[in-house]
C-alpha cells in the first residue's frame, strides 16, 4: 500500500512527521445521516476540532458527495470546527472480507459478514487515522433505535471498543441513547437540513450502500428484524481482529510511523480511554 494512497479528499492534509497528541480534538465516522450529523453537532460543543471521516468501500457505496455537502452545511452553520476526509477502505475491506467472503459466509451462515466486515475495515482505518493524526478519541453515530443493524448492536459496539482500547484510542457513540426525534429536533434547531423522512429514516442526505439496503430490506419494508446470532458475531470478531490490527500496523508503516511507538506515547501521556 502506497503512503496515503487511500485518501481521496482531505480538507486539511496532515503535516509530515510524528504527530503531537491534540487533546481538544476528536474524529467522527461520518455519513452525513441523521445520527452522525447530530453527533457532529454535539461534539462541536465540547471539542476544539471535529474530524469528519467518510469511507468508501468500492462495492456499491454511491452518492458520496452527499457527505461532503453535509460537512459544508455544518461548517456554514457552526463555523470552522470541522475537517473532512474521504478515504477508500477498499484495500482493507478486500483483505478483511472480500477475498474470503464465500468461506466466511459458509462458516457463519449469514450475510452479516459483509456489513460487519465493511464496518470493521472502517474502524481499522479510523484507528489508523487517529494514531496518524494525534487524535485521542473516535466516535460514531450508532443509535439504539437502529440496533437491528449488526454493527450497531451492543455486542458489536463493546467489541469495537476493545479494538480501539488496544490502540490507545478512546471510543464512544454519543447519541446512542438519544431518540431519533430528538436528533431531528437538534438538526432543525441548528438550521441543518434533515432530509426527507420516510419509514423513520432520512433520505437524500447521506451516501447509499446498496449491499446494506438489500440486506436490511425485510426490516425496512416489513419491520422484520434480521436475526444475528451473538455467538457467531463474537466469533467473527475473534477471527478478523488480528487481521484488522495488522492493517493498522501496515498502514501506519506506509507513512513512516510505528504503531507500538504511537501507542506507547499515548499511554505515557495518560490518555483516558473510557
Amino acid at each position: 500500500m502506497e503512503a496515503m494512497s487511500d485518501v481521496l479528499y482531505a480538507s486539511h492534509p496532515r503535516a509530515p512527521g510524528p504527530p503531537e497528541i491534540a487533546e481538544g480534538e476528536i474524529a467522527l465516522m461520518f455519513s452525513g445521516g441523521l445520527d452522525s450529523t447530530a453527533t457532529a453537532l454535539a461534539l462541536a460543543k465540547t471539542h476544539d476540532r471535529v474530524h469528519l471521516v467518510t469511507y468508501k468501500n468500492g462495492y456499491g457505496h454511491l452518492k458520496m458527495g452527499r457527505a461532503r455537502a453535509r460537512f459544508e452545511d455544518l461548517s456554514r452553520t457552526v463555523g470552522p470546527k470541522f475537517t473532512y476526509t474521504l478515504i477508500s477502505t477498499k484495500p482493507l475491506f478486500d483483505r478483511l472480507l472480500v477475498r474470503s467472503v464465500a468461506g466466511d459466509y459458509k462458516q457463519f451462515g449469514s450475510g452479516f459478514v459483509w456489513c460487519l466486515g465493511c464496518k470493521l475495515a472502517m474502524h481499522a482505518r479510523s484507528a489508523w487515522f487517529c494514531l496518524e493524526n494525534g487524535v485521542p478519541r473516535m466516535a460514531d453515530g450508532s443509535n439504539s433505535e437502529t440496533d437491528e443493524m449488526v454493527e450497531q448492536s451492543l455486542l458489536s459496539l463493546s467489541l469495537i471498543d476493545f479494538f480501539y482500547e488496544d490502540h490507545a484510542v478512546a471510543y464512544g457513540a454519543p447519541v446512542y441513547d438519544a431518540t431519533r426525534d430528538e436528533s431531528r429536533d437538534v438538526l432543525k434547531e441548528a438550521g441543518v437540513r434533515t432530509g426527507l423522512t420516510i419509514l423513520g429514516r432520512q433520505l437524500g442526505v447521506q451516501p447509499t450502500c446498496v449491499a446494506g439496503e438489500l440486506y436490511y430490506l425485510p426490516y425496512l419494508l416489513l419491520n422484520k428484524p434480521v436475526e444475528h446470532n451473538e455467538e457467531n458475531v463474537a466469533a467473527f470478531f475473534e477471527k478478523k481482529t488480528p487481521a484488522a490490527k495488522l492493517l493498522v500496523r501496515e498502514g501506519l508503516a506506509s507513512v513512516g510511523l510505528d504503531v507500538d511507538e504511537l501507542i506507547a506515547a499515548r499511554i505515557d501521556a495518560g490518555l483516558e480511554l473510557h
